[in-house]
């Protein structure tokens, strides 16, 4: 890059009036470049960048055109837990805890053991499920002797048939022992390994798991607590999707409706969301006035935490522009609203333009371009920081 581009790039960076010292002080230098003609004047205020700059700092090109502009509605809201992705695990019995295999921030998958507890009521059912086994045992056996005895005549159908009637109620009572542990969370597996006494320890042992995979936000169960069957040991949730409560008062409310596209940014370098609202609330809030419209948002690296407060921009129309390009061609400099626009091929010129209405990343552009330019459409702050700094090399000649 030239000296002559530098000292020309300078001015136009300085405030007016401090401009006029930097000519007289560049009057020498312009005097020794007086020999390149006028020619190379008309072109002292482009930029020359060749494809491998263009490249190297991911600067894009584009062509502004017509287009159309979102208009937008601003709400705020807040982000939640989704609540079918919310899992409080309770205990099906009382018990002691006597381990526990998780702590809070710690992932799970569903069904991992999250602690033990000893559970009295729980050995209980299992002593009731063995008594009934045994029981329907004895009546089977009995049944299986009546029935020959009755065969051979020795005794009557009546004894035969109340022996039946016992054995059908011995089975009645082990298949309801069987459907109480069920209900209190063990797995068929485990109550056939208490029916054929392959189950180790003894008959306390309660074991507790994870209903799904997610994370632990809350831990209750401490080791030696009495938990009751009605307590809380563990909270998870699986925070891999968020939903977004956005606050609709009644002056919006004709425009907000499922369907609409929304942009959703919290500030502080967090990377803004799309999505779209999906539901609207048919009550309004009796004491805020106001609906509650949500969108569900995709949410794999976590930045979006639940209790988070959040800004959207709702699409509610769009409107014809006559020319319109992003809004990453804009850049300030000295007060002035510049578009960095291609002169011809590799050479660019910071040109002041006036902007009109604005989208969610469109603007519309009323003078200082026209349809066909070609522009820098993305890395116009980098390039203008760049150049700031001293640092690009563009391959500017004259």
């Amino acid at each position: 890059m030239s000296m002559s581009y530098w000292f020309l790039f300078f001015c136009l960076l300085l405030p007016p009036w401090s401009q006029g010292n930097a000519e007289e002080a560049g009057h020498h230098h312009e005097a020794g470049e007086a020999k390149h003609g006028e020619a190379d004047h008309e072109h002292e205020g482009e930029l020359e960048l060749s494809p491998e700059v263009l490249k190297e700092f991911g600067i894009e090109l584009a062509t502004a055109s017509p287009g159309r502009l979102a208009v937008t509605t601003h709400l705020t809201g807040e982000v939640v837990i989704a609540p079918d992705r919310l899992f409080h695990v309770v205990p099906q019995v009382s018990g002691i805890v006597r381990k526990t295999f998780k702590e809070v921030g710690d992932k799970v998958r569903a069904g991992d053991l999250l602690a033990i507890l000893a559970s009295r009521e729980l050995a209980a059912a299992k002593a009731a499920l063995l008594i009934a086994k045994s029981q329907l045992d004895l009546a089977n056996a009995n049944l299986a002797r009546e029935k020959q005895l009755f065969r051979k005549g020795i005794t009557s159908k009546r004894v035969f048939l109340e022996t039946q009637q016992a054995q059908i109620a011995a089975a009645v009572e082990l298949d309801a022992a069987r459907h109480r542990l069920l209900a209190l969370g063990l797995k068929p597996v485990e109550i056939d390994a208490v029916i054929r006494h392959k189950e180790k320890g003894d008959l306390t042992r309660y074991e507790l798991y994870a209903p799904a995979s997610g994370e632990v936000i809350e831990k209750h169960a401490a080791l030696g607590e009495f938990l009751q069957s009605d307590r809380t040991a563990f909270v998870l949730a699986d925070l891999s999707k968020v939903w977004v409560h956005l606050t609709v008062y009644q002056k919006d409310l004709a425009r907000i409706h499922p369907g609409l596209p929304v942009l959703i940014e919290a500030g502080n370098g967090i990377a803004p969301a799309e999505g779209k609202i999906d539901y609207v609330s048919p009550i309004l809030d009796e004491r805020a006035r106001s609906a509650q419209a949500r969108v569900i948002l995709e949410n794999p690296d976590r930045r979006w935490r639940p209790g988070m407060f959040i800004s959207a921009e709702v699409t509610v129309a769009e409107k014809d522009a006559a020319l319109v390009i992003p809004l990453s061609a804009l850049v300030e400099m000295e007060g002035r609203t510049i578009v960095f626009v291609q002169e011809e091929p590799g050479h660019f010129e910071p040109r002041p333009v006036r902007t009109g209405r604005q989208g969610l990343n469109k603007v519309e552009i009323l003078t200082g371009m026209k349809a066909g330019d070609k522009f820098i459409a993305r890395g116009a702050f980098l390039l203008k920081s760049e150049l700031g700094k001293g640092s690009m090399e563009s391959g500017h000649h004259h």
